[in-house]
């Protein structure tokens, strides 16, 4: 676990997709009542200990839920992105994030996207840090990843730098998109910590904004 901003940690995992390594990135979030885990890894609650006992999780989309059932085995308030529950029902859920509500609290933002079913994914803003936590939302592959990875996503239009891929361009109801990605734009956020890829720590919302110019925002 590393810290990346005052209340804001990351531990990072090697996962394959699809024969390609893209790692895994689960963040930790320090909140008044405890620690929020947003896309859950498969990490000891003793690796936490040292800033706090975990509050809630998040299954952030319909693809990030692979470790979210230990978590809520243990006790843990587990929510899950619109969809997942019924794509897994060994899980039990706490309930489903929707937008403009605040289970975890008045430090963070949501935002479930509704332009893109394939995934349904959950954004947060941590107000506090003006962090962006996002998921697959966005990508940011460096030189220093695996060949085969960085091929494999130039040709998704996902590399090099902070981009988008192929799926979102092409499986995303655009005029929705319009609004979710101007209210993610509205945030004042100086940070972006995505699952796959580098954290994002300088330009982070011109960055943003440039991964989804195809939108013509």
């Amino acid at each position: 676990m590393r810290c990346i901003a005052p209340g804001v940690h990351v531990v990072d995992r090697p996962l394959q997709f699809l024969g390609l390594e893209i790692g895994a990135r689960m963040t930790v979030l320090e909140l008044g009542e405890g620690l929020l885990l947003h896309s859950p890894v498969d990490v000891d609650a003793d690796a936490l200990a040292e800033i706090g006992a975990p509050r809630w999780a998040l299954a952030p989309n319909k693809l990030h839920h692979l470790f979210a059932k230990p978590w809520a085995d243990a006790g843990v308030e587990t929510w899950a992105a619109p969809g997942l529950p019924q794509k897994r029902t060994d899980v039990s859920f706490a309930g489903v994030v929707d937008s403009g509500t605040h289970p975890f609290g008045p430090e963070v933002h949501v935002l479930t996207l509704q332009s893109f079913s394939l995934t349904n994914e959950v954004v947060l803003f941590h107000e506090p840090s003006k962090t962006l936590v996002v998921t697959d939302l966005l990508f940011n592959f460096q030189p220093t990843d695996p060949w085969l990875t960085r091929v494999a996503m130039r040709c998704a239009c996902a590399y090099p730098g902070t981009e988008v891929s192929l799926l979102e361009r092409f499986g995303m109801k655009r005029s929705v998109a319009r609004e979710e990605i101007g209210a993610i734009l509205d945030w004042p956020f100086e940070r972006i910590v995505m699952s796959h890829g580098a954290v994002v720590e300088r330009d982070a919302k011109e960055r943003f904004a440039h991964a989804y110019r195809w939108l013509g925002l």
